[in-house]
Formats: structure tokens, sequence, C-alpha cells
């Protein structure tokens, strides 16, 4: 049995009472039916009554037709306008149907008609109706649950401007509805102005702190991975305490690394020396020990400045100094950096043709994008076996700048690339013989994420690997300098 308080609520408005009585006996088994005999009738009652879920218009009444009723609706109060309209007409030529449908009505049903036909006409206008609550009840749920999150959230149309704000942005802007409309830049100074073609695989993007009130937030956008939808969220968390402890606890580190990497050096300098003959001639076998000395005490130093550098991206978030950079200089520059490795382990650097220059521009900071490709670098000629191939490419892929560095190693094995940019995780398959930290590749996808960008690998076993890099193109990225 249906409850007849929980039935939709259907008006039946036709002058001719065998119509109407029909009409009632096919749908009062689903819903609560009430009958009015003309147009005036129907009008009056919604001053007095609740409103029905659906009208059932008969088009030709005396004095107020059905037509009438529709375009009284569609100009009348907000409620009113929300009533569906089912049109029960004679009129059959396109005309008469185009001109019912513009006056409001949802649908139109020509009589004589079928009882099914009806009843099938109105349970879909009823679907109809319980879909948009649906979809309100979610709206306003999730309207409820920006509104009480504990971090300033706000929400940008593709102009820039502010289109909601929840309480706690509001108190941190001291302000209230008058944040809405004004330009997010405005709001933020130096907020970065937002290219919708930067989005596609990836829908969020950290940008660097800001103060505000003598608070550090860290902003968080969050773009729209559907195309056509033009607006982004910007969710601010209050890091001040945070950014204080880290502050603290990389002076620490940076002590520790100063305390560990001048006896480092001392051994280093020493051992140096006695290769070079301070103390005359050395038997070979003394030789290899004092030169694996040497090399071990050059990893640790290695190794005690890549734990260093994760404590700066960790601590305080990559800190940026954002200019116009062509990449191809830098991925040069980076290479030139790592020469001597290449030669020493008998390797040959192809390069290919690079792009326009305007296809090879990003608005980055050129000593982390040297640190990035200098990473890349040194791990593909580590795990490269000699007259092997280091490979550089530079192009333009859509909305990005990919820089690729692609060797003839190994590879590796497909269970360890989920995880080969996590920390303590090495790109290769084979041992080194320089000892590692594992936290190169970790260090360089956070270094590209500040950029807005990412990072991937693709690798097959005995054939090599592809290490690639995807920045925003000059055009798609405008990063703040912090």
């Amino acid at each position: 049995m249906i409850n007849l308080e929980e039935r939709r609520r259907v008006w039946i408005v036709d002058d001719s009472p065998l119509d109407a009585a029909r009409a009632r006996d096919v749908l009062t088994s689903e819903y609560e039916v009430e009958v009015y005999n003309d147009g005036s009738a129907a009008l009056e009652a919604l001053s007095s009554r609740d409103m029905p879920d659906l009208m059932v218009l008969d088009w030709v009444m005396p004095g107020i037709s059905g037509v009438d009723v529709c375009r009284f609706l569609r100009s009348g109060a907000a409620a009113h306008a929300e009533i569906p309209v089912l049109l029960l007409t004679s009129n059959r030529h396109t005309e008469e149907i185009v001109e019912g449908l513009s006056a409001g009505a949802n649908d139109y049903l020509p009589k004589p008609y079928d009882d099914t036909e009806l009843r099938a006409r109105v349970r879909s206008q009823i679907r109809a109706i319980e879909l948009l609550e649906r979809a309100a009840r979610a709206e306003e749920l999730n309207r409820q649950l920006l509104e009480s999150s504990p971090d300033p959230l706000i929400a940008i149309n593709a102009e820039g401007q502010v289109t909601f704000a929840n309480g706690e942005a509001r108190r941190v802007f001291n302000a209230h509805s008058s944040l809405l409309g004004k330009a997010i830049a405005e709001v933020i100074p130096g907020f970065p102005a937002l290219d919708w073609q930067w989005v596609d695989e990836n829908s969020f993007r950290m940008l660097p702190d800001v103060e505000m009130g003598g608070h550090l937030f860290s902003p968080t956008v969050r773009l729209p991975p559907a195309s056509g939808l033009e607006s982004a969220t910007l969710s601010l968390r209050d890091v001040t305490s945070r950014r204080q402890t880290e502050t603290r606890r990389l002076d620490f580190y940076s002590i520790i690394a100063h305390d560990l990497r001048s006896p480092l050096n001392a051994i280093t300098l020493r051992t140096y020396l006695i290769l070079n003959g301070k103390h005359g001639q050395l038997p070979d076998g003394l030789t290899e020990d004092i030169h694996k000395i040497e090399a071990s005490s050059t990893s640790l130093v290695t190794m005690i400045n890549d734990f260093l550098e994760m404590a700066r991206v960790d601590g305080t978030h990559v800190k940026l100094e954002v200019a116009e950079v062509d990449v191809t200089e830098v991925l040069d520059t980076a290479m030139e950096g790592v020469r001597p490795l290449l030669e020493s382990g008998a390797l040959i650097w192809e390069s290919s043709t690079p792009p326009p220059l305007a296809d090879r521009r990003v608005k980055a900071d050129s000593k982390r994008l040297a640190q990035v490709f200098t990473n890349l670098l040194g791990n593909a000629i580590k795990f490269t076996p000699a007259d092997g191939v280091i490979k550089t490419t530079v192009q333009r892929a859509g909305a990005w700048v990919e820089i690729s560095v692609e060797d003839t190693g190994p590879g590796i094995p497909a269970e360890a690339l989920p995880t080969l940019f996590d920390r303590y995780t090495q790109a290769g398959n084979t041992q080194s013989k320089v000892a590692s930290s594992g936290l190169g590749l970790m260090i360089v996808r956070d270094i590209v994420e500040a950029h807005g960008g990412s990072v991937g690998v693709e690798s097959r076993l005995a054939v090599g690997s592809r290490f690639w890099v995807r920045l925003p193109s000059e055009k798609a990225a405008d990063l703040p300098s912090s």
C-alpha cells in the first residue's frame, strides 16, 4: 500500500467533467489527485493550497486556457515556475505544439489519448522532479560540508572571481558576502591566473605558501577534470605551527649534516693526498683499499646531501624562484655537469632536435630544474653498461613541455614501477657500485609537482628505461615567486 502522505500531488484542470474523471481514475491509484474545472479555479487554488507536484492542463477551456495558465506559472513566483505541466491538446499542428511548449509546458499529450500513455507521461515528469530534488539535496549537503570545513574554502570561476567562500574563509579574510564577485588576485595578492588548458590528468595543483594576517597558509587549487567545467576550488590550510616546527627541524638537520661532512671531507682530503704520493709509493693492494675508502666517503657525503635536501623539501615546501626558462638550455647544462661520468662509463649521448623556442619555454626555477635533470641523467648513467646510449628529448605535448631521459640499461621490474618515486627506492634492478640514499627520485617528484607538473617512467627489462617530466608550458603556467 502507498502511504497517501507520501504520494505526489497531481492537479487535473479540464472543463470536461467526463475527461477530468477519466484522467483522475487513471492516476488516482498512484497519486493524490485534485480536479479543477477551469483555469481560474486552479490559479485561485494556488494561492491557498499546497502546490501540486504536477499539473495536467487541458489546452482549450473557456476563460483562461491551459496555455494561459502555463504563461502565468512561468512568469510568476519562483515556486510556481517550477511546477511541471503536461498539456492535453487536440491540436496536432507543429506550430500549435511549439506554442504550447514555448508557453512553458514540459510535455504534451494529444487527445484522444490512451490511458497507459497518460500514466507513462505523468510518471516521466514525476521522475524528473525526484531527480531534481535529489540533486538539490546533494548540492545542499555539499554546501553544508564545505561551509563546515575547518579550512578556508573558496570557489573561483573562469574569470578568476570568487563565487563562494565558506565561513572559515570569511573569518580569515575578515569579510562576509563582500568576498563574492571579487577577483581572487585581489583577495590573495600574487595569486596566479588559472589557464583551463592546463588541466589534463591532474586535477589539483599545490602552490607556495602565502602569508595572511601573520599566519602561513598552504594553498591547493583543485581544477575540474571534466571538459567544459570552468570553475576551481581553492583550499587554504593553516600551516604556521607546522612550518615553525619544520624550520627548527631543518636547522637541526643542517647542524648534523655540517658536523658529519666536516670529518668526511677530511677523510676524503687525506685519501687524496695519500693516493697522490704524500707517503711515497703504496703497495697495489693498499692503493685499491684507499680508493674504496675514497669512494665510500664520497658516497656518504652524497647521501648526507640527499637527506638534507629531503628535509628542505619536506620541511618548508619547495621554494621557487620563478623565471622564464628554456628547458633545452637547462638540460644541456645538466648534461655538461655529468659529462665526466658519461665519458668514464664509455656511454654515448644522443639529443633529439629541440622544438621551436615557444614550445620549450616554461615558468620555472632553473636551479631546481637543473637538479631534476642532473638526478635523472645521473641515474641513467649509473645503471647503463659501457657502450650504452643516453638519449634526451624535449617536445611539446598539448599544454605541457615534456622532457625525457632514456637509457639502454637493464630496465626496471614492472612490480617496482608504482613505488619508484617513493622514499628509499632506487631506479635500477642491479646493485650500483656507489651507495645511494634512494631519495633522489622522491626529490625529483616533489620539485616537479611544485612546478605544477608530473613525472613518470616507462621501462622494459633488458631494453632500458625512459623517465619523463611534464611541465606546464610558458603560456599555461604562471607560478608566483616565493
